[in-house]
Order: C-alpha cells, then structure tokens, then sequence
C-alpha cells in the first residue's frame, strides 16, 4: 500500500509523471519541516466562485514555463512513517532537474534535448530510462486545474485558497489517472481535503493534501504540500561539468 500511496500523491500534487513514484530532493536542499508557506489559514470566504478563480489562473499562465516547484509529502502508518521531499525545477529551454530524497536516498535527474541523466553522489548513475518531460511545463500544470471538481473559495491576507473535500474513491477521479485509480480501490474509506493556493493576481503558488484512509483495517494518513515558486524566472538549468552536451 505504500508504494501505491506514493504514486497518489504525485499524481494529486499535479507534478509530471516523471515525479511521481519514489524520487525526492536532496538533502541539503530539503524543503525545512516548518510548515510551507502556502498552508496559511484562510482570513475569511470569497464571493469568487472557484472556476472563475482557475479561469483567471490558467489567462495568467499563458505563455509561462519555468518554474521551481518544492514538493513534500509524509505518510504515517501504525508501525511505519515516511517523509519524501523533491526539488522540481523546470527551465526556460524547456530542460527539467528533479532532485529527489527518499528517506536519505538521494539522487538527481536531468532531462536535457531528449536525454536522461541520473546523479548520485556527484557521480553519474547509469540508466537507458527514457523520460517524457511534455506536459510538465508551468502553463499545462495551471490548465490542468481545470479538471477538478468545484470547492469553496476562501480569501487570505495575500490571495486565495480553492478547497476541495474528497470522502470518497469517486472524490480521487478528477485528481489521479484510471491505472492509479484501480489501485486504491481496495481503500475501505477515505476522508480529507486538497487546497489549491493563488497569489492575488490569481496565479497558482501550490497544494496541500491532508487525507485518511482506511485499507484493510489500516488507518495511514498523509500530508502533502507543492509551493511553486520562481515562476517565469528560471532561464536555464545549470548542468554538473561531466554531462555531455
């Protein structure tokens, strides 16, 4: 179930395929254990609906595709915790690192002109995966919002959040693939909420999951949180001096 877990939490938290799984940031560039800045309390309701919110969101994301974008989540069972953290950062030549710690495993990925290289510990890892970084950019994450079913807007001291509560499977569809899907049915119960963040000219700053699940009699929690910063300020990646141009 863990691995599953891990898998739904890549796919709600709206990053590319390439992120989802068992990839993580490193270490010392770890998101700290404080709260991110994006799960601030709500100051109050809007009148905004939420589509007119993810509408404004997606006009203010056109043409933009760079970004850096730090994810963390934690799933806690009765006898098991595990926190992974990652660093996604995705250049303006359309080039993407993604620096993964799982549980102090950490390895770094570069995508560059069709290319895939691993790092772990400076030193190059040897893989003939191939990784399809299409979609990963800032304006096709933003449109994807466009998917997800309505919630209630709230306004805080310096934008917006977008929940939405999930009590069900049925909840999840709007958020994970089928293939995904399949695999938490088996989930006897499922209680939480995703926030969807925005600055107050309505562009997309990040999410945070809070759910609990019960699968065969076991209760797992998780908390995840993406704060997407940097946006339309990344030119280009810097690559270690051994990667082949």
């Amino acid at each position: 179930m863990k691995k599953t877990l891990a898998a739904l939490v890549g796919s709600i938290l709206i990053l590319s395929a390439c992120s989802a799984g068992n990839e993580e940031q490193p270490a010392e560039e770890a998101a700290p254990e404080t709260e991110q800045e994006n799960t601030e309390q709500a100051a109050g309701s809007s009148d905004m609906s939420s589509a007119d919110l993810i509408e404004s969101a997606v006009e203010n994301s056109e043409g933009i595709t760079s970004y850096e974008a730090r994810q963390s989540f934690k799933i806690t069972m009765p006898e098991e915790e595990s926190t992974i953290r990652t660093i996604m950062t995705y250049g303006g030549q359309n080039e993407l690192k993604l620096s993964v710690n799982n549980n102090g495993d950490i390895i770094t990925h570069y995508m560059v002109e069709g290319d895939h290289f691993m790092y772990r510990d400076n030193e190059i890892v040897d893989t003939e995966e191939t990784v399809e970084i299409e979609g990963s950019d800032y304006e096709t994450i933003v449109s994807a919002l466009q998917n997800y079913p309505e919630g209630e807007v709230s306004e805080l001291d310096e934008g917006y959040a977008l929940t939405i509560k999930i009590d069900d499977i049925s909840g999840f569809s709007s958020f994970i693939d089928e293939e995904t899907l399949s695999d938490i049915e088996s989930a006897e119960s499922i209680n939480g909420t995703i926030q969807l963040y925005f600055d107050a000219e309505y562009k997309f700053t990040g999410s945070e999951l809070k759910a609990d699940l019960v699968n065969e009699g076991e209760e797992i929690t998780i908390h995840s949180t993406v704060d997407y910063t940097n946006i339309d300020k990344v030119d280009m990646i810097e690559k270690p001096h051994n990667m082949s141009e």
